[in-house]
């Protein structure tokens, strides 16, 4: 084992604080003899909790501002209005915070002139329920992207497509709606952006209900 998997492995331990995080290190040089597919499995673990750290900050300041409401006015007393409705809206995104899924993009692969486009779609939040995959733009065509389907806490899902008739892959732009839900039923939409097999970005808009 080389030095920087010994250092992946620290930080990532002094990040998660837990002797069960511990022991799934342990199970996966155990099961995997692979070393690349214990970096990424390492990796892939270490991009989550970052996503749980991020997710636990958030959570956190929006207790801080209940904790100042209660402070600073006399909710308990004589039912502020204002008060009692700004913590009901914290306590909305403190919920909404807990079921969010978070996508990220892993980078893509091609095989061929014509050949495939395999973007590596992942999932560093709470479980996202899909039920729609549309091309925006693009000289592509999306195959075998059946919807529904879920992308689960710290798992992936490739995106395929393979270039018109005709076209060079390398050289074709396109965009990439994604439609999906978390377990309360929030609406979601990511739009990834590329060209071939490099993927630009992806753009996450949360749809608001009334």
């Amino acid at each position: 084992m080389n030095e920087s998997q010994l250092s992946l492995i620290f930080n990532i331990l002094n990040a998660a604080g837990s002797v069960a995080t511990f022991l799934a290190f342990i199970l996966i040089f155990r099961k995997d003899k692979d070393k690349q597919a214990q970096i990424d499995k390492l990796s892939n673990i270490a991009t989550v909790l970052e996503a749980q750290t991020e997710v636990m900050r958030k959570q956190n300041d929006l207790i801080s501002q209940q904790v100042d409401i209660f402070r600073n006015t006399s909710i308990l007393k004589n039912q502020d209005e204002n008060a009692i409705k700004r913590f009901r809206e914290i306590e909305e995104q403190k919920l909404r915070l807990s079921v969010m899924p978070n996508l990220w993009l892993n980078g893509a692969s091609k095989s061929g002139y014509e050949g495939e486009l395999k973007i590596d779609l992942n999932n560093k939040g709470e479980t996202a329920h899909f039920h729609e995959v549309n091309l925006l733009s693009g000289d592509i065509i999306l195959h075998n992207n059946r919807t529904p389907f879920e992308i689960e806490k710290g798992e992936r899902r490739y995106i395929f497509a393979k270039a018109k008739d005709g076209q060079n892959l390398n050289d074709c732009k396109y965009e990439i709606e994604l439609k999906y839900k978390d377990a309360l039923r929030n609406d979601y939409t990511s739009v990834i952006r590329g060209q071939g097999a490099t993927v630009s970005r992806l753009e996450t808009t949360e749809i608001k209900t009334q």
